[in-house]
């Protein structure tokens, strides 16, 4: 039931404006960042033998240059944003807004760090690491999906099977000759 209603929501790429589509995309983009975050600080803190905390996730503070798990949390954030890029190219699918969705995913992060910790971000780490990450994923999000456009577009015919390839035949006195094989299935008919 959800996969056909998902396929016929996204069925029509030629509506890339419907807002209903838009609003399901971000909050589906949105949902991966945070699980994969939610993932990926669960698995480091446990084998660091931390406790895990929401603040890992929510927390503007903890992101610091002067303890371990600050630094970590900064690196654990950029490798959350490089497998956001695979999400971008799945769900988005469209270079021309892979910038726009990029770039909500870190404003609604903002909002809901701002609401979690009652207060604006200061930290001026906290800062370098939202652009950092915007960066990361606006760059590799953009080239993925504009991969992903131009290879259905140019790359699909290339291996067609009415082209000749030669292959390698090795006769019995040990020489190598190039066969055709399209050519020789045609002589043995």
């Amino acid at each position: 039931m959800f996969s056909n209603g998902y396929t016929r929501l996204f069925a029509s790429s030629t509506d890339t404006t419907s807002p209903t589509k838009l609003l399901f995309q971000i909050v589906l983009l949105q949902s991966f960042y945070y699980l994969t975050a939610f993932i990926i600080f669960y698995l480091i803190s446990s084998l660091n033998g931390y406790d895990f905390k929401l603040d890992f996730i929510f927390s503007w503070e903890l992101i610091s240059s002067e303890n371990a798990m600050g630094l970590i949390l900064f690196a654990m954030w950029l490798f959350d944003s490089l497998l956001c890029v695979l999400f971008v190219t799945i769900i988005v699918g469209r270079s021309k807004l892979a910038w726009d969705f990029a770039l909500t995913v870190h404003i609604i992060n903002l909002i809901v760090v701002w609401l979690y910790t009652g207060k604006f971000p200061t930290s001026t780490l906290w800062w370098c690491l939202q652009i950092l990450s915007a960066v990361v994923l606006v760059t590799l999000s953009t080239y993925s999906t504009r991969w992903k456009e131009l290879r259905t577009t140019f790359f699909d015919n290339m291996l067609d099977s009415t082209q000749t390839q030669p292959t390698l035949v090795q006769e019995e006195g040990s020489s190598i000759e190039l066969q055709d094989l399209n050519h020789s299935k045609e002589a043995n008919v």
